[in-house]
């Protein structure tokens, strides 16, 4: 059985790949998820999703950025069971007006059976301490 480490690592390998179709085979039927809005990906803002949706929303999201302009530099990662926290900082340029961004983020995977089925994205310091206490 994968551990929830083991699919995190695998989840961090195939976003540094761009593997949209690969992380979307890393996610349960349905996902409790949440990520912040941007014009980019509203469409997918609080809500649950389904596995068949996660590669569109990733193909979204790398279209808005820059090619070769993002970095997620790694910080830290925590696990407790079934639950892990990524610590990152994510530098990217947005494609349609070139601000770039620097944002201190947080993701909290849940995996049950080697699969995602809950993701929460948290974005800037404050933001970030949430992913502990939820």
């Amino acid at each position: 059985m994968t551990t929830a480490i083991e699919t995190t690592h695998a989840f961090l390998e195939r976003l540094d790949a761009q593997d949209a179709e690969g992380l979307g085979e890393l996610f349960a039927e349905e996902i409790d998820w949440f990520v912040p809005g941007s014009p980019a990906v509203a469409h997918w803002v609080g809500k649950r999703t389904r596995k068949s949706e996660v590669p569109d929303y990733f193909r979204a999201l790398w279209a808005a950025l820059e090619p070769g302009k993002s970095v997620v530099s790694l910080e830290t990662i925590v696990a407790d069971g079934g639950d892990v926290v990524i610590f990152a900082v994510f530098d990217h340029v947005a494609a349609p007006t070139g601000r770039p961004f620097h944002t201190d983020v947080a993701m909290r995977l849940t995996v049950t059976g080697g699969k995602i089925v809950r993701m929460r994205l948290y974005e800037d310091t404050a933001a970030t301490a949430a992913a502990f206490i939820e």
